[in-house]
């Protein structure tokens, strides 16, 4: 029997903002854009009520969604069944002529299909995206399909992810659901716009996807679409990436959709070209500004006009705004341009190689730019405060080298020239042609305050380490003995800002220990530049690796201690040596070895592979480093013994005092006076990183109770949630101001597994990295940056993750992307070292020339080029890695 019911669809265009809310977040959201005069398609939107009334013909009362809702866990087969009977009810028959009338009117207005999209009461909220969780139904051609679509999007009301995610949002209802018709772009070009960056919140850069065919391709995931990141101001293409785009989705004559391979040249062309990335750009800029909040932006391109499908808001908590143009009294006036930038990762690439999780981009990209922007106070510089110091590429952290030159060349003879080789910085003459000819004043009428501070800061560091170290040893035991599983949200939210703090202090004593050893071993390296001539980077080098007790040099020579405990144990030593067991400490039988490793972990079980990154598991979770490195020494010592006691360090500080003697006498005035300061500030700064590194195992054993908590609240979120969300976000979780994190979390993972599928960009680049990584041709030698002297020929071990440590063989050469503190212990082992990225004053580095093992850094491709069993010649004297291949 026929209700007679109001006039429930209207043409989008003809819904007032007062009216909006009964039709839906997506119907409100894009009839705000056609009043504006946005390029929105043709369209008409159903009001929630035609579902109410469905769902009252068609439900009994305990099916209602309101009931359903209220029963909070409610059965998927109760949901199963209220889909089936809305799917199977047959429309009112003055809705289905309503519908008609609209199909006919958008068929007369050029649409040969249309497309359904469900517009919840809870979809496109500022608090809440609630994006994918209904449904969409893509080219529509009759109107029985039509009435079956309609259905469709009212069924999928009765979704258990739907009322997760409403109770996770803390709705007080199921609310309800509207939908709206649209005419259909058959697009030959689609994606989604961003108007601000989603997986790092910064607020100067958009985002476009882009895939051939229909969208739903790029928003289901189904191809890896042509990416780019582009700045918001300017438009300029800071990075790019070229996905597969293997198949195109398109309608079908009859109705549906299908999937359409692309041929490989096509998928390897660019979707997009610069004029429809222009005119998205600008397109976002507008919605942008209209809403005045970030939008998700779904378009479509065909011919030569460009359509919005819909703009949701994008739910983030610490949108990062763009620079503004203003520049800081004082700061130098930029020569370069923001199509003339170097963004280098090759120092920064050795403590976080590969793609950071949002979380580790939130904090360590927070510290970095406060900690150079202290740093570079603490010198008297002016910073701009627009200045973009760090920047993200394709998941990777980079080091705008452009800008932070220009800071530095405030202070005479700090020139990229000067400062730059320490790193392993490229790019030198590039930036050195760019710099300023002229003193800042600015500078100069601060150098009277400047220098006093500096050396108050200085002189005093070792007093301020000394008063730093038992609070920090406090902090760090208070934190690890709460019981985080009792822990009321707001104590939790209370102690994640404590560790933040922490960070900060600890941070800030190791940048003013790195500023010290900048400071000693810029006018160190002058004088010998002036004095040794050619000779000069070897003499300093040989010089600074008499060095010893080096904090990260520790683990290595531990383990190698307790290698030989366990060869003494018979019980232990065979338990080791048995690589097919996953050992944890508690395997291991009672006795000295055992105690002996517990006490390892107790002291040093914070350090980790890559153990900036807050994902990953640190010793004391994941042990197998640990023993294999253990394992390793065992089998070596049962063919050759143990070593002896090396007695390198004091060898080299012998040799090195010989060397002074062979110096000019000015050259030797100065290093007697520079060396035992460069000496002494390497041993703070290694000494401050392993503090940083234990405030960043405490975020992570944070994260993992906040993750535990989301992943009861929303079940779907998986149980590392919190690793893809910011810092704020966390907080505001924590606080119960964000209601849901499962939209964030999913498009932040997507986001996180994409850049990991895609080749690491080159270490040192000028505006954005290339596409596609180029194939290398094949080279005999590689040239890098020496680091720790010595020449050594042997078998290369290439290992690129923690899985293959067990494959290294005592002897063998090893060749890494990076090498951080977490694989120090394996150098003990290894008879060269040789890695992609780093530079000579990296921890690494420190730690090889400590062990005297000759190691070549900043070689860039090494691990691409040389294959496992290769025999290479590895040169820690002038930097060169040769390929042996008539060896």
């Amino acid at each position: 029997m026929s209700v007679l019911l109001p006039v429930l669809l209207r043409p989008i265009d003809a819904i007032l903002p007062r009216a909006a809310r009964s039709f839906g977040g997506k119907a409100r959201n894009l009839a705000a854009l056609a009043r504006a005069g946005f390029p929105v398609p043709a369209a008409f939107a159903l009001s929630c009520e035609a579902a109410e009334h469905a769902f009252a013909r068609a439900l009994p009362r305990q099916l209602q969604p309101q009931a359903l809702f209220a029963a909070a866990l409610s059965s998927e087969g109760d949901l199963a069944e209220a889909r089936e009977r809305v799917l199977a009810a047959e429309l009112d028959p003055a809705l289905q002529a309503q519908l008609s009338s609209a199909f006919a009117q958008l068929r007369a207005a050029g649409a040969s299909s249309v497309a359904l999209r469900s517009s919840s009461t809870a979809e496109d909220q500022l608090v809440a995206s609630a994006a994918g969780l209904h449904t969409s139904i893509l080219h529509v051609q009759t109107d029985e399909a039509l009435f079956a679509a309609v259905r469709a999007c009212w069924a999928s009301v009765f979704s258990p992810r739907v009322f997760t995610y409403l109770h996770a949002l803390g709705a007080e209802a199921a609310g309800s659901v509207g939908v709206v018709v649209q005419a259909m772009v058959p697009a030959e070009v689609s994606g989604v716009l961003f108007t601000v960056n989603p997986l790092t919140s910064n607020g100067s850069e958009m985002v476009i996807s882009a895939a051939y065919g229909l969208g739903c391709s790029v928003v289901d995931g189904r191809v890896a679409p042509d990416t780019y990141y582009i700045d918001k101001e300017t438009g300029f293409v800071r990075d790019y990436a070229i996905g597969d785009k293997h198949l195109r989705v398109e309608g079908v004559d009859g109705g549906g959709t299908r999937d359409v391979p692309v041929a490989r040249e096509q998928q390897r062309e660019e979707a997009l070209d610069e004029h429809w990335r222009s005119q998205l750009v600008d397109l976002g800029r507008r919605i942008e500004r209209h809403f005045g909040n970030p939008r998700d932006v779904e378009w479509a391109l065909v011919g030569d006009a460009i359509s919005v499908l819909q703009a949701r808001p994008i739910v983030l908590r610490d949108v990062r705004p763009a620079p503004r143009k203003a520049r800081t009294r004082g700061a130098s006036k930029r020569s370069y341009t923001p199509g003339n930038i170097v963004w280098s990762n090759i120092n920064v690439g050795e403590a976080l190689p590969g793609v950071a999780t949002p979380l580790t981009w939130s904090v360590l990209s927070s510290f970095s730019d406060h900690g150079f922007r202290k740093a570079f106070a603490a010198l008297g510089c002016s910073v701009p405060k627009q200045a973009q110091l760090v920047g993200n590429f394709r998941g990777r952290i980079y080091l705008n080298l452009s800008e932070l030159s220009q800071i530095a060349a405030q202070v005479p003879g700090l020139r990229p020239g000067t400062v730059l080789p320490f790193g392993g910085g490229a790019e030198i003459e590039r930036l050195e042609r760019e710099l300023p000819g002229t003193l800042s004043l600015h500078f100069l009428s601060r150098l009277p305050a400047t220098a006093a501070r500096f050396v108050r800061e200085n002189v005093g560091l070792g007093t301020r380490i000394a008063r730093f170290e038992p609070a920090f040893i406090a902090e760090c035991a208070r934190v690890r003995s709460l019981d985080l599983r009792i822990l009321p949200s707001p104590s939790l939210d209370e102690t994640l800002s404590d560790v933040h703090r922490l960070l900060h202090e600890a941070g800030g004593l190791m940048l003013t220990a790195y500023g010290g050893l900048l400071a000693s071993l810029v006018p160190l390296n002058a004088s010998l530049r002036l004095l040794a001539g050619r000779d000069a980077a070897r003499v300093q080098r040989d010089l600074i690796s008499a060095l010893s007790d080096v904090e990260s040099a520790n683990p290595g020579r531990e383990l190698q201690r307790i290698a030989r405990l366990a060869a003494s144990e018979e019980s232990a030593r065979d338990m080791i040596l048995d690589a097919s067991r996953r050992l944890r400490v508690t395997d291991l039988p009672e006795g000295a070895t055992r105690l002996a490793v517990e006490a390892f972990l107790v002291r040093y079980g914070h350090r980790g592979i890559r153990e900036a990154e807050l994902i990953e598991p640190r010793w004391r979770e994941e042990p197998k480093l640990v023993f294999d490195t253990l394992r390793l020494h065992l089998r070596r010592a049962q063919v050759q013994g143990f070593p002896a006691e090396a007695a390198r360090p004091e060898a080299l500080r012998l040799q090195s005092e010989a060397l002074l003697g062979t110096l000019p006498f000015p050259a030797r005035s100065a290093a007697l006076l520079l060396l035992p300061v460069v000496r002494h500030s390497m041993r703070q700064r290694e000494q401050l990183r392993g503090r940083v590194v234990q405030v960043l195992e405490l975020f992570r054993l944070l994260a993992r109770d906040v993750s535990r908590r989301l992943s009861i609240r929303e079940p779907s979120v998986g149980p590392d949630a919190a690793f893809y969300l910011t810092l704020p976000e966390i907080h505001g979780f924590l606080r119960g101001e964000l209601r849901t994190v499962l939209p964030l979390v999913r498009m932040r993972r997507a986001g996180y597994e994409r850049d990991r599928s895609l080749p690491d960009p080159p270490g040192t680049f000028v505006d954005y990295p290339p596409p596609v990584a180029r194939l290398m041709e094949s080279r005999a030698s590689l040239d890098g940056v020496a680091a720790s002297p010595g020449q050594v020929r042997g078998v290369a071990r290439v290992l690129t993750s923690t899985d293959q440590i067990a494959t290294l063989e005592p002897g063998e050469i090893l060749v890494v992307p990076a090498a951080d503190v977490g694989w120090t212990p394996l150098f003990l082992l290894a008879a060269g070292l040789a890695t992609d990225l780093g530079g000579p004053l990296s921890h690494a580095c420190v730690v090889a020339r400590e062990y005297g093992l000759p190691a070549v850094v900043s070689l860039r491709v090494a691990t691409r080029m040389v294959k496992t069993g290769d025999r290479v010649l590895l040169d820690g004297d002038t930097g060169r890695l040769q390929v042996l291949r008539d060896a």
